[in-house]
C-alpha cells in the first residue's frame, strides 16, 4: 500500500502550477480532479490487493488444517479398523478352539454312552468229536459284527469293556453225553451236561460276563463220549454266539 515518491511529487507539481498559472476553472482544474480520483482508485486496488493476498493466505492455512485434520480422521479410522480385524480375528481362532474342545469332549461322551456294535453267531458244518479239555470250534461264522470271533481258534475276544451274553446250543448224538462249559480266560462261567436221546433234541445254555478288553471266551469240553458226539444236520445246528449288551 505505497505510491512511488515520483507520482506523489508529480501530482504535487501539477496541482502546484494549476493553481498559479490558471484560474479554477480553467483544464488544468480538470485534470487536478482527474489525478486525484486515479491516486484514490490506485489506494482502494493497492488495499483490495493486499485484502485479497490475505483472504487468500487465509482460505490456505484453513484448507491445510482441514487436509491434516482429514488426513489424521483417516490414520484413526485405519488404526481402528486394524484393532477390529485382529480382536475379530482373536475371537474367531478362540471360538474355534472353543468349538474343537467341546466336539472332543462330546465325542468322549459319545463313546462312553453309546453300546457299540458287537455280536457274532457261529456253528459247525459237520458231525464233531468233542475230547475232554478241548475247544469246540465253530467253523462257519453266521455274522460277526465287530470282528471280535475268530473261526480259527473258537475263541471270542472282547473289544471293548462291558457286559456279554454268550449262548450255546449243541445236538448230542443218541445215547452220547457231553459235559461243557463256557469258559473265560480258563474260568468256567457255566457249565451243562448234555445227554443224548431218540428224539434228537439240541440243548442250550448261556452266561453273562462282565469282560475287560481283551479278555477271552470259549465253549469247553470237560468229558466226553468217544467219537463224533455233536450231530450236524439242515434241521438243527449247534451254535456259538454272544452279543455286547451294555458297555
Amino acid at each position: 500500500m505505497r505510491i512511488s515518491f515520483c507520482k506523489i511529487f508529480f501530482l504535487s507539481y501539477l496541482l502546484t502550477c494549476a493553481k498559479s498559472e490558471e484560474p479554477h476553472c480553467s483544464k488544468y482544474d480538470f485534470e487536478e480532479k482527474v489525478l486525484e480520483k486515479m491516486v484514490r482508485m490506485e489506494f482502494q486496488m493497492e488495499r483490495m490487493k493486499s485484502e485479497m493476498e490475505q483472504t487468500v493466505k487465509s482460505v490456505d492455512r484453513k484448507l491445510n488444517e482441514m487436509v491434516e485434520k482429514q488426513e489424521k480422521h483417516t490414520l484413526s479410522i485405519k488404526t481402528t479398523q486394524e484393532k477390529f480385524d485382529e480382536t475379530i480375528e482373536a475371537l474367531q481362532n478362540k471360538t474355534s478352539e472353543i468349538i474343537d474342545t467341546k466336539l472332543k469332549e462330546l465325542q468322549i461322551l459319545k463313546d462312553q454312552i453309546v453300546t457299540p456294535t458287537v455280536v457274532f453267531k457261529a456253528r459247525l458244518n459237520a458231525n464233531t468229536a468233542a475230547p475232554a479239555g478241548q475247544v469246540i470250534v465253530f467253523p462257519t461264522v453266521l455274522f460277526n459284527e465287530g470282528d471280535a470271533y475268530s473261526n480259527d481258534t473258537g475263541e471270542f475276544t472282547a473289544t471293548t469293556n462291558g457286559t456279554y451274553l454268550f449262548t450255546i446250543a449243541l445236538c448230542v448224538q443218541a445215547n452220547k453225553y457231553l459235559y461243557v462249559g463256557i469258559m473265560v480266560d480258563g474260568v468256567a462261567y457255566t457249565r451243562t451236561n448234555i445227554y443224548g436221546d431218540a428224539n434228537y433234541g439240541c440243548h442250550t445254555a448261556d452266561t453273562i460276563a462282565v469282560l475287560k478288553a481283551g479278555q477271552s471266551v470259549w465253549v469247553q469240553s470237560s468229558v466226553s463220549s468217544s467219537g463224533n458226539i455233536l450231530q450236524h444236520s439242515s434241521s438243527y445246528w449247534n451254535t456259538f454266539s454272544g452279543v455286547l449288551l451294555h458297555k
